[in-house]
């Protein structure tokens, strides 16, 4: 249930007279199509252009509320409190780019009396445009809020994955220091294994040698016994070889009696004592 009242106005221009029409204390659903002009021209109104409606009530209160895009028309609900009070009214619209503003050219609109009891009426201005984005910001605080909140939930996981990453590292190194020590332990038990294996290995070789040195002295006797035992057969086939013939000289002879007793071991001479002289 919409009507939609289609004017054009020019960007320039004098008051645009009896524009439009509508009935006191309408609402929701009343609209104003409006082309802009521009010498006669249409106005392309950008897409991202803000469209705003300023009016003049006739009871001198004003309304400043938004617009929207149709087409290439700014399209003006008209509200109930822009509709509060019968008589003429004075509109102009504006459109809003990134600081830059253009106003139309005013136009009139004639609101017809109702046919209720004026006391029951409350005349007041309206600020849609002001409420809505007093509403925006709202939003835009809530938005900014939630993701404040989001952030902060983020930062906490965030901090709470870097705690979980501490403790982690803090225990690879505890296992990395206990894994060290038992590597140290070991390595410890290792070298006094070694140190003792050496420790043997050096007693060995000391008694080795000794065994060697006894074997050696064993070597020696033997055959120092063994020249021993050689020489004394030696002399006994000597002793056995060797005729001794004693004379006895002279019955009254008191002469010593030399005997050469040969070279095998000595060149020494052998004295004997004939004894007294007797007869053989």
């Amino acid at each position: 249930m919409q009507i939609i009242r289609h004017i054009k106005v020019d960007l320039y221009g004098a008051v645009k007279r009896f524009a439009v029409a509508a009935k006191q204390m309408d609402m929701g659903t009343r609209y104003i199509g409006v082309t802009l002009m521009e010498d006669g021209v249409v106005y392309e109104i950008p897409n991202d252009a803000e469209i705003i409606i300023n009016m003049t009530k006739p009871d001198r209160t004003h309304v400043h509320n938004d617009g929207e895009k149709y087409g290439n028309e700014a399209l003006v609900p008209l509200t109930r409190k822009m509709l509060m009070v019968h008589g003429t009214a004075y509109c102009e619209v504006q459109l809003y780019q990134y600081g830059a503003l253009l106003t139309s050219a005013n136009f009139e609109m004639e609101i017809f009396p109702s046919q209720r009891d004026e006391s029951e009426i409350i005349h007041s201005g309206e600020y849609t445009r002001l409420e809505n984005t007093i509403h925006a910001a709202r939003e835009a605080l809530q938005i900014a809020q939630d993701t404040q909140n989001a952030i902060d939930a983020a930062e906490a996981l965030r901090a709470a994955a870097e705690k979980a990453r501490e403790l982690a590292e803090r225990a690879r190194e505890i296992r990395e220091s206990r894994r060290e020590d038992s590597t140290a332990k070991i390595i410890a038990e290792c070298a006094e294994t070694i140190r003792a294996a050496v420790e043997q290995t050096q007693a060995c070789l000391k008694a080795t040698q000794r065994a060697e040195e006894i074997i050696v002295s064993q070597s020696g006797l033997d055959a120092i016994l063994a020249a021993v035992r050689d020489y004394y057969e030696r002399i006994r086939q000597l002793e056995t070889d060797i005729n001794i013939n004693v004379d006895g000289g002279t019955p009254t002879s008191t002469e010593l009696l030399l005997v050469d007793g040969g070279t095998p071991f000595t060149t020494d001479y052998d004295k004997y004592n004939a004894g007294k002289p007797h007869t053989i």
